[in-house]
């Protein structure tokens, strides 16, 4: 579809290929094929050095996804990098990312096999989330779950707009808190 909102693309081919899709666009069409150039970096060894297959320091993705899973290596990719900036792929962050993962699954592994196991349909409509809790609601909760309720709300916001703005880096690093409310139950 033309023109589109967003380009994602490495720094390393800014005048090689994307300005030339923005010349041709506008000289053909018109318009901008773009409104938003998201620059990322280069994915690199785990050393900072580039990745070669002379030195022997690529990593493949498809053996880091067998080994890790994708939502590991995608969430390492994205988190704690800010636009632009290269990324070291180290297998220690994959690893920890997986483990996150897992938590994050067992935690709601455990809510859906204990604390909604046997609940009818009915009752599953009346647990879901259609928006904020309302006032008189919140105050109904112990003092754990009014903080933790407090403290997604904020994080929902949060997240939400950095990932508006394009921070993609520190949003994905904001999911982290999920960890520690999980340590409250």
């Amino acid at each position: 579809f033309y023109p589109g909102t967003c380009l994602e693309t490495g720094y390393d081919i800014l005048f090689f290929w994307v300005a030339r899709m923005a010349m041709m666009g506008l000289e053909l069409t018109g318009k901008a094929p773009f409104d938003v150039i998201y620059l990322h970096g280069l994915v690199r060894a785990a050393d900072g050095s580039k990745m070669s297959k002379t030195k022997g320091n690529v990593v493949d993705p498809l053996d880091t996804v067998a080994e890790y899973g994708a939502d590991s290596l995608r969430y390492s990719l994205v988190t704690g990098v800010t636009p632009g900036q290269d990324i070291p792929l180290n297998m220690e962050k994959i690893e920890a990312n997986r483990n996150f993962a897992n938590k994050l699954w067992n935690c709601c592994k455990f809510v859906t096999d204990n604390a909604l196991k046997g609940a009818d349909e009915e009752e599953m409509k009346t647990l879901g989330v259609n928006g904020p809790i309302g006032k008189e609601e919140f105050e109904k909760l112990s003092l754990p779950e009014r903080y933790i309720v407090s403290k997604c709300h904020s994080l929902v916001a949060s997240v939400t707009s950095d990932i508006e703005n394009y921070q993609l880096g520190a949003a994905g690093s904001k999911v982290r808190y999920l960890h520690d409310a999980s340590l409250w139950f």
